[in-house]
């Protein structure tokens, strides 16, 4: 409903393999815990972040109105990085 897609992270990666998906998906919302904030670092500027511990007020604030109906099936949903053979994802 958001159309929106998700790239899910997992802190265990490498840093540099994390910093690497961020840039590739093209990331424009990172939504995470303060723990993976601390160990991202700096992000791009065109990365805006919403920490659920520090934004959970705001969030929840939020309206809980119907969002509009946005999404067609041709969207992406979600985007999986896997190891290839390069070691690149």
């Amino acid at each position: 409903k958001a159309g929106a897609a998700y790239v899910p992270l997992d802190p265990e990666y490498p840093l540099d393999r994390l910093h690497y998906m961020i840039e590739d998906s093209g990331i424009g919302l990172l939504l995470s815990d303060a723990a993976m904030f601390d160990a991202l670092g700096e992000l791009p500027p065109t990365v805006a972040r919403w920490c659920l511990e520090e934004d959970a007020a705001t969030l929840a604030n939020y309206p809980a109105t119907e969002l509009p109906f946005i999404s067609l099936p041709q969207h992406q949903a979600y985007l999986i990085y896997t190891s290839g053979p390069t070691g690149t994802p």
